[in-house]
């Protein structure tokens, strides 16, 4: 009987970083893990020649990539082969379409509706309804919790005018605010595409 470690979830992500699952880690010993899986994975995960497996919620964050020796019923068991970095974590982009808004932190005041592209632990993409310059400061409410998280960004680059498309890096992330933003990110990502075991 495994009992799960407090704080230990983790998200299962193919080499070209496509979420497969999310998991519980029950066990380790060495390179050897267990898993519980707490998603029904979208693929056949044992068919994979790697994949790759990341904390969520963890102030220390752990990933490996590495195979899977087996699965029964809900039990994962994994072989770490290597240890991926956390620049990982937080520049994994996931494409999240979702309405939202931004507030200027300086001059024009108003609240202006925007339209997530992508996001990831480092920044955001997004549409806005009006031009945005680089350098432009503002706070974006992320809408994963409740209340959503509002967090500090700037434009760093215009991807498209035409499409009003723009590159934002968050600023002055606290910890707790990038756990927050990571365990939403890949939860958004799951729940959008496949249902939970039962």
């Amino acid at each position: 009987m495994h009992h799960p470690q407090p704080e230990k979830r983790f998200v299962i992500l193919s080499d070209d970083q496509k979420t497969l699952a999310s998991a519980i880690l029950m066990e380790q010993k060495g390179q050897q893990k267990v898993f519980e899986l707490t998603s029904k994975p979208i693929c056949d995960l044992s068919a994979l020649p790697a994949i790759n497996i990341l904390s969520i919620n963890s102030e220390n964050f752990m990933a490996w990539r590495g195979r899977v020796a087996g699965i029964q019923n809900t039990c994962l068991y994994f072989v770490a082969e290597e240890h991926i970095g956390p620049h990982l974590r937080r520049h994994l982009r996931i494409p999240i379409m979702l309405r939202t808004y931004l507030y200027p932190l300086s001059g024009d005041s108003a609240r202006l509706p925007v339209i997530t592209h992508d996001v990831s632990c480092g920044g955001i993409s997004l549409y806005a309804s009006r031009p945005l310059a680089p350098g432009f400061r503002f706070e974006i409410a992320i809408p994963f919790s409740s209340p959503p998280l509002l967090l500090s960004a700037q434009v760093i680059r215009v991807i498209s005018e035409e499409q009003q498309l723009y590159a934002c890096a968050f600023s002055d992330l606290l910890p707790q605010e990038e756990a927050l933003l990571q365990e939403g990110i890949f939860e958004y990502d799951l729940h959008h595409k496949i249902k939970t075991v039962h």
